[in-house]
């Protein structure tokens, strides 16, 4: 490919609101550009490195036995009413209507479609177990589309389904996706944790994600030191710990608490650990209703637990605001279950953490007034109790019960889900076993997305300069940069560009009348892992310059020993 005729061309600035190098890189490279708020174009140079990551994929899938389909983006909208997933998608799910008045959900995930046509072959025993995947474009209405490719409304999916006749051979299944998505990432250069997850709004049990660990990270990964144990900050438990739960109830009592907003100010005026505050967070339902979390003040709510815990999607909790707050009868800062204000109008669910301790102190619904010595059962009740708590740095690891746990921040790469009979039941997937019986297929749901696969595998790999792509999914293998107008210059970048591309490598040609400063900052910045020159220099020296991208010393070589040094690093 002739740079002076490649579509899409570097540009000095990064987008105003790009913070990942990713963004600001792949922008500036010329590999993508925004069309509007989370959705991107992919221009000649960052379709390459897609179609790449993509084959990659297939191959891993392939080699576990994966089937290659293809289903349609539009999915009849009573697909996702049977399991209730179009409520626990809520606002995310986008929708839309034929001439005819028909509704069809746009596809954001496809459990439900790959169901349906699993159930068309009316499987048995004997076909099980079936697993397919395909790559196509999804659909999310995000809240807040940021980061580039990391979070978006449209993108391309790697989702993949496995249907079993037990629950014994859908871990089998799962466990090789395992595997298979480990071996993925390595063959992108990305290092990933895998850690305990929620299945959210996809439905099931068991889940793990996969993470590149990054300080730009937009999730937060909880780990301990001593067993290795690792879950997403919304998945992630921890030992909660005996407060005072042997301690004798004291008598209920109110007073003048100040300007005690905070779980930190209530803990210092009344000279108490922040463990012994009660905070009561409202939350509000898309449907109007209202939720009330109780936390001790050492921990925050854990958002994404506590709708789980409610029955409902992340998305459609949000916090209540002052006039939500006044029109209940409450106040921020003084919310509390005690007493009759909140009562019929919050349902109240508590973390596990209120059965070990007595004696708290908490707000009493009136601004600058606080109830001492609360106490769950004498006082106030719950709905449920739940883990709802988040964990955080310094807990104790809920497995080993000894390590300390650390927070980590870190980018999805992966997501994969048990989903067990969650589709397969109100769906009527249905097998029919060696007893002639009719039985519910075990199912599970596998996705990796392509657009944050790129994003991560340009985190995982870049420098002050620009990208540096991994061998496997570079654009082009050999970045050819010609220096001067001298004819003779351009005579043997010619026959060297047509020596290399017959020989199968995969080269791109700066022939441009450019300086070679901006020739090599442009090479540096697309990131391909090999740069030949040819110049004045290099021909005196009898042949061609050649570096790596990452390399601070380059050599010179006739076009003989470059395809063998080519040769030698590509099948390294």
């Amino acid at each position: 490919m002739l740079y002076s005729q490649l579509f899409g061309k570097t540009v000095r600035n990064a987008p105003a609101e790009a913070t990942l190098a990713s963004h600001k890189l792949l922008h500036q490279a010329g590999y993508i550009r925004d069309l509007s708020a989370g959705r991107y174009s992919f221009l000649p140079l960052g379709q390459l490195v897609k179609e790449k990551i993509i084959k990659i994929i297939d191959q891993e899938m392939e080699r576990i036995g994966s089937q290659r389909v293809s289903t349609p983006t539009l999915h009849p909208i009573e697909l996702w009413e049977a399991t209730n997933r179009d409520k626990a998608f809520g606002q995310g799910l986008m929708r839309i209507k034929d001439r005819r008045g028909s509704e069809f959900a746009l596809g954001a995930t496809a459990e439900g479609v790959m169901v349906d046509l699993v159930n068309k072959f009316n499987p048995s025993y004997k076909d099980l177990p079936i697993v397919i995947h395909q790559f196509s474009e999804k659909f999310r209405d995000e809240l807040r589309a940021r980061g580039g490719l990391v979070r978006v409304r449209e993108f391309t999916m790697k989702d993949a389904y496995s249907f079993c006749a037990t629950k014994e051979s859908l871990e089998q299944v799962y466990e090789q996706m395992k595997q298979a998505y480990m071996r993925i990432a390595e063959r992108l250069s990305i290092p990933v944790v895998m850690a305990q997850a929620i299945s959210g709004a996809i439905g099931g049990k068991t889940c793990h994600e996969f993470f590149y660990l990054t300080s730009n990270g937009e999730d937060t990964i909880i780990r301990c030191g001593s067993c290795g144990y690792t879950a997403n900050a919304e998945a992630a438990q921890f030992l909660r710990q005996d407060i005072n739960s042997k301690e004798e109830e004291k008598p209920l009592a109110e007073v003048l608490a100040p300007n005690t907003v905070t779980a930190q100010q209530e803990a210092g005026f009344h000279k108490i650990n922040l463990n012994q505050v009660l905070n009561c967070v409202i939350y509000k339902k898309a449907s109007g209703e209202y939720i009330g979390a109780l936390v001790l003040g050492d921990h925050q709510v854990n958002e994404a637990a506590l709708a789980e815990s409610v029955g409902i999607s992340l998305d459609e909790l949000t916090p209540a605001t002052e006039q939500e707050l006044k029109q209940l009868g409450t106040t921020r800062g003084y919310a509390s279950p005690i007493g009759q204000v909140l009562q019929g109008k919050v349902r109240f669910f508590g973390d596990s953490a209120l059965e070990l301790a007595k004696n708290l102190v908490t707000g009493a619904n009136r601004e600058d007034v606080d109830l001492i010595n609360a106490n769950l059962g004498r006082d106030f009740s719950v709905e449920k109790i739940a883990p709802i708590a988040q964990a955080q740095n310094r807990d104790s690891c809920p497995e080993c019960q000894k390590g300390v746990l650390k927070a980590d921040r870190g980018i999805e790469f992966g997501h994969i889900f048990q989903l067990d009979h969650f589709y397969t039941r109100p769906l009527k997937g249905m097998f029919v076993d060696m007893d002639g019986q009719e039985k519910a297929m075990w199912n599970g749901s596998y996705g990796i997305g392509i657009g944050r696969a790129m994003a991560c595998a340009v985190e995982a790999s870049h420098d002050e300069k620009g990208i540096v792509w991994p061998k496997e999914i570079t654009p082009f293998q050999v970045h050819l940069v010609s220096l001067g107008t001298d004819e003779k210059i351009k005579r043997e970048a010619s026959q060297l560009y047509d020596y290399l591309e017959e020989d199968g490598w995969q080269v791109l040609w700066d022939d441009r009348e450019e300086s070679a400063g901006v020739k090599f900052n442009d090479a540096d910045l697309i990131g391909i892992p090999v740069r030949v020159v040819i110049s004045q220099k290099s021909l005196e020296k009898g042949g061609f310059e050649f570096k790596e991208r990452t390399a601070n010393n380059n050599q010179f070589l006739t076009s003989q020993q470059l395809a063998k040094t080519l040769k030698k690093l590509y099948n390294n």
